[in-house]
């Protein structure tokens, strides 16, 4: 059974990590880019890539924000 939106949500909020934190991405969603994960957490989280918003979003700036989304 998939958890829901809310569940999901809590999960990556309150992971240890940002690893922990998109393996809970991984299992939930069947993402195959970065710049669907990073799509992801700006509908999420409401969450932007200020300096950057017309670069292609990478690994890098997607663990930032997931980074970021932990520690809210």
């Amino acid at each position: 059974m998939k958890a829901s939106r809310e569940a999901i949500k809590t999960l990556i909020e309150i992971a240890p990590n940002v690893d922990e934190a998109d393996k809970v991405i991984n299992e939930n969603y069947g993402f195959k880019s970065i710049r669907e994960k990073v799509a992801f957490l700006k509908g999420m989280f409401d969450v932007q890539i200020v300096g950057h918003e017309t670069a292609e979003p990478d690994e890098t700036t997607y663990f930032a924000m997931l980074e970021t989304v932990i520690h809210l």
